[in-house]
């Protein structure tokens, strides 16, 4: 598979397009990474692209996606977001 046929809005042959999306994703990747709790279950949880196949070795994550599989997804972003500050409170630093 082509690069393109892992982003969301870019098609084959359309370079220009390609192009301003690539810059519109750089330029709104503040949002889009704030939003990460919404779209990363999402695109899990329906397969997207088989995303879920590619993930199916962690814990809790079919190669079907669903709906436990978003919300293990979203702990996951939970985890990984507060993991340093958690650790950080529990140590005193």
């Amino acid at each position: 598979m082509a690069f393109v046929d892992y982003v969301p809005g870019m098609t084959k042959g359309a370079t220009g397009r390609n192009v301003a999306l690539g810059v519109a994703y750089v330029l709104l990747l503040p949002v889009l990474s704030t939003l990460a709790f919404l779209w990363a279950p999402w695109y899990v949880g329906t397969n997207y692209n088989g995303v879920a196949r590619e993930l199916a070795s962690a814990p809790g994550i079919s190669p079907e996606g669903g709906l436990r599989t978003a919300a293990v997804v979203f702990v996951y972003l939970i985890v990984i977001s507060l993991g340093p500050r958690i650790v950080g409170w529990a140590l005193g630093i």
